[in-house]
């Protein structure tokens, strides 16, 4: 059998550490893109077979089924290339490691498999064992470029590269001699991602970050382990990689700042550290995330377990004597752990911080941003999240993580959300993200291959319950609107009764359905006009600007009656489909098309969420309704609904009811 010859320029090209590194993820990318990636993918040759055939108008000789160390996938090998593959078949079996150095990719469509024909390769190797990472086993993939979309895996699947030994052992020789370090370079406007991990890099010499306090010098000497730190040990000093680094919080009612960062040692322990004030600010601006520090001194407490997911009893509250220096070697970023709660067990946990595994079928497409009722502007995205429960769950982003949130990286994704907290609203359950959350999509643990599969397979067959109370998909059977009216919802509670209907918007004048309000931030006052320009009475000041707001009243109706009710803000954007500064500039550049947009809400059914509440006006009281929610119809629920309806009907009739 011939040898395989590895050239320098081969091995500087490909090695990774003097190692054979597989492309892990390469072949999602490439069914992703359709296309050649743009570059060589390492793969390991799992079976290898002549076989002569056409795919598409093209020829091949030969059929291979390789791994990226996450994915499996059936290739063919074009004829074009046929001198090549006889040359070396006797190489391309089970355990050989080849780069794809170009391909070609066929959608067939019509359900059939996507295809790919490798046009050209290098052979790198053979005689290995199959490769794979322990904590990720190696699945095939279905070929559907949306199943894992944006899934970019960093579990690390190498092995020695026995045909380039002698440049191996060069790689050894100067790795124990390295150079002096040099200050890392990062490329500017590049930001680590939040959702996965960067792989680690064994043998590779790393610089040290700059400090981020002066301080007297740390030595490696008297270093105690993450684990154990309690308020009963005196002077400690720890060492580890800082593995999350949170936005600094402000409180202005208190006048005070609070930063919080995690950092993980060499045994995989983490404790959370807590600076406040004029210390927060500083440690913010030098705190670096996967970069390697040492602390001393500070105060250790109780950690909240509704606030801290850390899985540490204690927290450190660092103070002016507290040392924050530079140092130390960088561990690999902790493999994630979840202690999972199933979507159907919120309800048990509420108020508590739980992890939770999902498939997310719902994502709003943008964040939206409103005012609270304090006046403070805040942003939220929501999104619908299932399991193998059955159990179907809202699930509400806030601050930076609705708006940094990619729809891509989530939407028809595995996730898992670490540390967020259940809520009861109305008889139903929700979840919401906080400060001490995080958001992993498609994470590399056990349950993710499993979920996808329910998913695909016994989702469909499954009587799926919705238990949030949300917009239209409320547990309770819709109420009519002459129901409504007559048992007076509302009156008898002070915060108003939430109902459910299926009407449509009968009558809506597009002339009333905006106004003009103050450009302030958390000011949603109407302007009053004057010389081109406006006027906020609340905040007492004149403005060359405003922004366009949502007042919505329209007319519903069902088969019983009708009803006119109010929608504001967010709410009243999710039943137009538009922002109101989109619809607000319309109004002034093309008023027909401003028209068009409230007459196709006209005379469809929706499922609307409404609020119902006994207000008094001009001594008169009176029934005010608002909405809070709308949604498409479901039909199947609403005919469930209906004959449950029916069959309570029956048995109030029976009972000597009528």
């Amino acid at each position: 059998m011939a040898a395989i010859h590895i050239s320098q320029d081969v091995f500087n090209k490909y090695h990774t550490n003097g190692k054979l590194r597989l492309s892990s993820g390469y072949i999602q990318e490439t069914l992703e893109k359709q296309a050649y990636p743009g570059h060589d993918g390492i793969v390991q040759i799992l079976k290898g077979k002549e076989d002569s055939g056409e795919s598409m108008g093209h020829p091949f000789t030969y059929r291979m089924r390789v791994c990226d160390g996450v994915f499996q996938y059936n290739t063919l090998v074009s004829a074009d290339i046929d001198d090549q593959t006889k040359r070396e078949a006797e190489h391309l079996v089970e355990g050989a490691i080849i780069a794809i150095t170009n391909l070609t990719v066929f959608n067939q469509g019509n359900g059939v498999k996507t295809s790919l024909l490798i046009t050209g390769y290098k052979l790198l190797s053979r005689y290995h064992s199959i490769m794979s990472a322990p904590e990720l086993k190696p699945r095939g993939h279905t070929g559907n470029p949306d199943e894992h979309r944006g899934y970019r895996p960093s579990v690390v699947v190498e092995d020695n590269w026995p045909e380039a030994e002698t440049f191996h052992t060069d790689i050894r020789e100067n790795m124990s001699n390295p150079p002096a370090a040099k200050a890392q370079k990062r490329e500017s406007g590049g930001e680590a991602s939040h959702n996965r991990a960067a792989a680690p890099e064994p043998q590779r010499a790393r610089p040290n970050p700059p400090p981020a306090r002066r301080g007297p010098s740390n030595t490696e000497r008297g270093v105690m382990p993450i684990a154990m730190i309690t308020p009963y040990v005196n002077g400690f000093k720890i060492n580890g990689t800082i593995t999350r680094k949170e936005e600094i919080r402000s409180f202005p009612a208190k006048n005070t700042k609070v930063f919080n960062f995690e950092i993980t040692d060499s045994n995989g322990d983490t404790i959370r550290c807590v600076a406040f004030n004029e210390l927060a600010e500083s440690l913010y601006s030098t705190i670096t995330e996967n970069l390697s520090y040492f602390i001393s001194n500070g105060q250790v407490r109780q950690a909240n377990k509704r606030f801290n997911n850390t899985g540490h009893d204690y927290e450190i509250n660092l103070r002016n004597d507290s040392i924050v220096e530079a140092g130390g070697d960088v561990v690999a970023a902790p493999k994630l752990h979840l202690k999972r709660i199933s979507l159907g067990e919120i309800a048990g946990h509420c108020g508590e911080m739980i992890d939770v595994l999902a498939y997310v079928e719902k994502m709003d497409p943008e964040p939206t941003e409103f005012t609270s009722k304090a006046g403070k502007t805040l942003v939220k995205r929501e999104m619908e999240l299932i399991d193998e429960s059955g159990a179907v769950v809202r699930l509400t982003l806030w601050g930076e993580e609705a708006s940094k949130a990619p729809l891509e990286d989530y939407l028809h994704k595995v996730v898992a959300f670490k540390g967020v907290i259940p809520r009861e609203f109305n008889g139903g359950y929700s979840l919401g993200t906080g400060f001490g959350s995080r958001v992993i999509a498609v994470p590399e643990i056990s349950g993710v291959a499993e979920l996808y599969e329910w998913y695909n397979t016994v989702k469909p067959t499954v009587d799926v319950k919705m238990i949030s109370q949300t917009s239209g998909s409320s547990s309770e059977a819709p109420r009519t609107i002459a129901g409504l009216q007559e048992m007076q919802f509302g009156k008898d509670s002070e915060k108003g009764d939430y109902v459910s209907v299926k009407a449509m918007i009968t009558r809506i004048n597009p002339n009333n359905a905006l106004y003009k309000g103050c450009s302030s931030e958390g000011c949603q006052k109407k302007v009053i006009e004057s010389d081109g320009d406006f006027r906020c009475e609340k905040c007492n000041k004149t403005m060359r600007h405003f922004k366009w707001l949502y007042m919505m009243q329209f007319e519903l109706s069902d088969e019983t009656g009708q009803v006119y009710v109010t929608a504001f803000g967010d709410n009243a954007t999710k039943v137009v489909g538009r922002t109101a500064a989109e619809v607000g500039e319309l109004k002034e550049a093309n008023p027909d098309e401003y028209n068009a947009v409230f007459e196709k809400l006209q005379f469809i059914p929706k499922m609307w969420r409404l609020r119902c509440k006994m207000e008094t006006y001009n001594e008169e009281v009176r029934q005010k309704m608002t909405v809070f929610g709308v949604e498409e119809v479901n039909q199947d629920k609403y005919i469930e609904n209906l004959k449950q309806l029916i069959e309570q009907m029956k048995s109030i009739e029976e009972d000597g009811g009528y």
